[in-house]
């Protein structure tokens, strides 16, 4: 039943047509399905925002972005991204891949030299794989550099965030086998940066 919910609600938002007010007989029809997907998730607070013909044509927060504070989740209530920022990367090198401005094949080090040589190539297909044999936070010994940096906030230039895992000995030959890693999305991440320049 839920996911057929999940399925119902991701298929009516595909419907929307631009909607120029908020009272709108199918803003309308979000507004409640948002609102009963909240309650069959329990979910605390949210945000949806649907983008058409490149315009936003519906963004509205629900529920709260700070349970505590009983602080209302805003059209500018900014959320952590966590896992779903994998599809987005992966999405992007597919995108430079069509371009021809990144080659799967190529090593991941042709692109960011700043990783150390692990003695073992990683392509960057691997990456995208989870097959690049680079550490998660739970399968393998992950070794933090330490050093001082020249901004406020390092890890979100991700360059820096690779500090918080490049000294690590990989856990498995690239390519050997699919081994999630949070990781090796950061080393994705800035190889689809470099080749996006």
């Amino acid at each position: 039943m839920r996911s057929i919910r999940i399925t119902t609600t991701i298929f009516c938002l595909g419907l929307l047509p631009a909607m120029s007010s908020a009272a709108s007989p199918l803003a309308k029809h979000v507004d409640h399905a948002m609102r009963d997907e909240m309650a069959e998730q329990e979910l605390v607070g949210l945000a949806v925002g649907i983008i058409q013909d490149g315009q936003i044509a519906y963004l509205k927060g629900y529920g709260l972005a700070d349970r505590e504070q009983r602080v209302p989740v805003t059209r500018q209530t900014m959320f952590r991204w966590a896992s779903i920022s994998k599809s987005i990367t992966a999405v992007a090198a597919m995108q430079l891949w069509e371009r021809g401005e990144l080659d799967f094949e190529r090593e991941a080090r042709r692109y960011v030299p700043e990783f150390p040589d692990k003695g073992a190539t990683i392509h960057i297909r691997h990456l995208l794989c989870h097959q690049g044999g680079i550490v998660h936070y739970t399968n393998g010994k992950v070794i933090r550099t330490r050093r001082d940096y020249p901004v406020a906030h390092p890890f979100e230039n991700v360059i820096y965030a690779l500090d918080t895992f490049r000294e690590s000995p990989l856990v498995n030959e690239p390519g050997e086998k699919y081994s999630y890693t949070t990781h090796g999305y950061i080393l994705l991440s800035a190889v689809v940066e470099r080749a996006g320049k």
